[in-house]
């Protein structure tokens, strides 16, 4: 699955997009995380199988883009020492274009989701997204998922 992910990494993307998606995925395949095709040749769930992953990975070869969600973002206030990666991951939080919830793909109605001691009530089901993240910005993802391992 590697292989499939980095040809259409390969294909799609070009620059420092490349370089960040080819280093994340290499990322992944040394930590044994698990990835999983969603049959479009563009999407890729992460940590998991489709429909109960960690995480989602999707590259645009239309758009030229990357993104990488995170959906098991149940971390607590104890789970990182480091300040500035818990600062970054609320940074990137995505409410829900609905409130509440109606659900689109969540779970329930009402999602509601604890991330690093801060609440949230009406939480999209893939709350941490980074669309076209630099290097630094994969790095501190790197560490998220290391987390949900």
């Amino acid at each position: 699955m590697f292989k499939e992910l980095k040809a259409v990494i390969n294909g799609s993307l070009e620059g420092d997009m490349q370089k960040n998606a080819l280093d994340f995925a290499a990322f992944l395949e040394a930590n044994d995380i698990l990835i999983e095709s969603n049959g479009d040749g563009r999407g890729w769930a992460v940590g998991g199988v489709v429909g109960n992953s960690n995480g989602f990975m999707m590259v645009d070869s239309i758009g030229k883009n990357l993104g990488i969600w995170i959906n098991d973002c149940n971390f607590s206030d104890g789970d990182s020492a480091d300040n500035d990666l818990k600062a970054f991951a609320l940074a990137h939080v995505v409410n829900c274009p609905q409130e509440p919830c109606v659900g689109g793909g969540c779970a329930e109605k009402n999602h509601r989701n604890t991330i690093f001691g801060k609440e949230y009530e009406s939480i999209c089901h893939s709350p941490l997204a980074f669309l076209n993240p630099d290097a630094k910005t994969c790095e501190n993802v790197k560490k998220l998922f290391l987390m949900l391992k």
